[in-house]
């Protein structure tokens, strides 16, 4: 009897868990209707959110769908890339999130063979230079007005 409430405490902090996340539909909506670094900060969530689904693609065999979404990855990374540089908001979560989203990648890269591996090695790098360009724009000394 003493075990009740604790299960259901359980219960109820992984269905507020569940609440929170947000599906891929629910991003991408979002993250149109946004500007600025939300809307860069939104990208990157969904550019690290569409690893899992490739990973599932991959799992599933169907590499087609898997490079296409490794794709749509890195366009979604491109315009966090882009909106955090140039709105110069929201830097620092942008590059957290990619960096995840690089080692998760990586991570699916490496379950697959070796035929499936260059093109995401491509993003992969191309990732690690977007972050490098957010942390040479967040740690760059500033211009002086003359």
């Amino acid at each position: 009897m003493r075990k009740l409430p604790y299960i259901f405490l359980a219960l109820l902090l992984s269905l507020t868990a569940l609440a929170k996340e947000k599906t891929i539909d629910q991003l991408k909506a979002e993250a149109e209707k946004s500007h600025g670094g939300h809307q860069a900060e939104i990208y990157a969530e969904l550019a690290r959110a569409l690893v899992d689904v490739a990973d599932q693609q991959f799992t599933a065999g169907d590499t087609a769908k898997g490079h296409q979404t490794v794709q749509e990855i890195l366009a979604d990374a491109t315009r966090a890339h882009d909106g955090a540089v140039s709105a110069r908001k929201k830097m620092k979560d942008v590059e957290i999130r990619l960096r995840e989203t690089q080692r998760h990648l990586e991570n699916v890269r490496r379950t697959l063979a070796a035929d499936d591996r260059p093109p995401i090695e491509a993003v992969e790098k191309k990732l690690a230079d977007f972050r490098q360009d957010l942390l040479n724009a967040m740690f760059a000394p500033r211009k002086k007005n003359k």
